[in-house]
């Protein structure tokens, strides 16, 4: 029998059920570690050992951190895979691939790319790096065994540290931990839209007023703000340690790459021994991680909290259990005065109704779900996704992200899919742009064709005649053209070597002697 973290239907149900939503839809929770846990081989592979380790995953922080660690060792001990490729702290194996001392860093600042080096011929290309890294998990024995689900959920997370630490190296944004909570939450300090409902609302004067707690944010080098948290100064779990906990991030257009470098800097800098997690699954009161990414969610978090009724209080994500009279909130619903409120204060009888949780709110957006209309909680809007053409909120199911411009667009009949590079883009030009500078960085140019060719022994050269400097130059021609060209008398070979103009007298290519021409074909 096999034993996953939780214990019997209710256990399944807590981690796994399925959860309704106020305008009839369903969805099962962690999807993703389903999958996972449902894998044939995975299970298989557990009872042929008796090691259940990799099972006993409870949640998506584990699955990545105890995934990623499988990938490495499986690269690690498979002697056909020699070759290293450093992907920022880690290093992962290869047959064919390796990093030099760029480290994966790309010359020309692209940080969304990977730079590596082809062990066959050596030398230096470029590729996304979710696609990139996608290679190098299947590369290995336990890669090849993973769900798709989980394999693209972990070249997304990846696709995310990787931008994160490019940009930390080529960014010089500046970090700030202060007692400025009134500037991380005004908008005017912020660059774009944060899409955080405390913003200009006045009820930063909590973090000083009644919670030990700093304000943590970067700045771009004309002063804005990109991305911003607050910082619990003391916290404290079960056991009494206590910790240094950033909480949840807010960036500009909610950009998660901006998130981490926000996370990346404060960890640089000592201010926080762990954080809450980026991308899915934030939302979770226990979702935290420590500086290395290992989950707490195992960890009961508190801290001192000073709140009357009546007093002002920001909206709380994580430590929204407050007991008044222990004066201490917390992240595990042991108080029974919820603070994840949006009204300002303890009390609050003016409500809205969303349609979309179906549940009672402070204020709410209209949103739109598979093309119908709903009222969502303004403060809880992490499953749509601002589409600033049409200037709505839609759900992130219905919403693709150009690869190009970044802009978001609808994914139904609103973009454009390239075969070529794989990726989707938001118009024509975007895609045709996008296509070309691939073809530039991984395809072969053809001179003579003026275009470029996938495969590489598809192309290869000729001599073309320079008259003005009366001396031939190697051109690159496509296979097929040279060919059809010889058949037509257009090109001429001799020795095995292509010209595209001769000496009409001697029938030979320009400065080539009858002697010599011997020696060649002799040769």
């Amino acid at each position: 029998m096999l034993y996953y973290k939780f214990c019997n239907f209710e256990g399944f149900q807590d981690l796994f059920g399925i959860q309704h939503h106020g305008n009839g839809e369903k969805s099962r929770k962690n999807k993703i570690l389903l999958s996972y846990l449902k894998n044939s081989s995975l299970l298989h592979d557990a009872v042929v050992s008796g090691n259940y380790c990799l099972l006993h995953i409870s949640n998506m922080a584990e699955l990545k951190q105890i995934l990623t660690n499988e990938i490495i060792r499986s690269g690690w001990e498979d002697t056909g895979l020699p070759n290293k490729v450093k992907i920022r702290e880690q290093t992962c194996h290869s047959a064919l691939c390796r990093t030099d001392d760029y480290n994966g860093l790309c010359e020309d600042g692209d940080s969304r790319s990977f730079r590596y080096v082809n062990t066959e011929n050596g030398r230096v290309f470029k590729m996304k790096i979710g696609k990139f890294y996608r290679k190098i998990i299947l590369e290995t024995d336990f890669g090849r065994n993973l769900p798709e689900q989980t394999l693209t959920y972990l070249c997304e997370e990846m696709a995310q540290d990787w931008q994160a630490y490019a940009r930390s190296n080529q960014l010089h944004n500046k970090l700030y931990v202060n007692d400025d909570f009134e500037k991380i939450y005004s908008a005017d300090a912020c660059e774009g839209d944060f899409h955080s409902c405390m913003a200009d609302e006045g009820y930063h004067s909590f973090y000083k007023n009644a919670v030990d707690a700093s304000a943590a944010c970067l700045e771009k080098d004309n002063g804005m703000i990109i991305a911003r948290c607050i910082i619990y100064n003391r916290v404290k779990d079960q056991n009494g340690k206590v910790w240094r906990l950033a909480e949840r991030q807010y960036s500009t257009e909610s950009n998660d790459i901006l998130k981490r470098l926000l996370v990346d800097a404060l960890i640089k800098g000592d201010y926080i021994d762990g954080y809450k997690k980026v991308g899915a699954g934030c939302s979770d009161s226990r979702a935290f991680v420590d500086n290395e990414g290992n989950p707490l969610n195992s960890l009961r978090f508190s801290i001192d909290c000073d709140l009357d009724f009546g007093d002002i209080l920001s909206y709380q994500d994580s430590f929204k259990s407050y007991d008044e009279y222990a004066r201490i909130a917390d992240n595990f619903k042991n108080g029974y005065i919820g603070l994840d409120v949006t009204c300002g204060e303890l009390e609050n009888e003016d409500t809205e109704y969303d349609d979309y949780h179906d549940c009672d709110c402070r204020e709410v957006t209209r949103v739109y779900y598979h093309g119908h209309e709903y009222y969502c909680d303004s403060d809880n809007l992490d499953d749509f996704i601002y589409v600033r053409k049409e200037d709505e909120y839609h759900h992130e199911d219905d919403v693709c992200r150009c690869e190009r411009c970044y802009e978001n667009f609808l994914s139904e009949g609103g973009g454009c899919y390239s075969e070529i590079t794989e990726e989707d883009y938001c118009c024509p030009e975007c895609m045709e742009t996008s296509e070309q500078e691939y073809k530039k960085e991984n395809w072969t140019y053809s001179e003579y064709d003026e275009t470029y060719f996938e495969d590489e022994d598809d192309v290869t050269e000729y001599m073309c005649w320079l008259p003005m400097e009366k001396r031939y130059e190697r051109r690159t021609i496509s296979v097929d053209t040279l060919g059809g060209l010889l058949n037509e008398g257009v090109l001429h070979s001799f020795a095995g070597v292509s010209y595209d103009r001769i000496d009409k007298d001697l029938h030979l290519p320009y400065g080539m002697s009858p002697n010599r021409m011997s020696e060649q074909a002799a040769a």
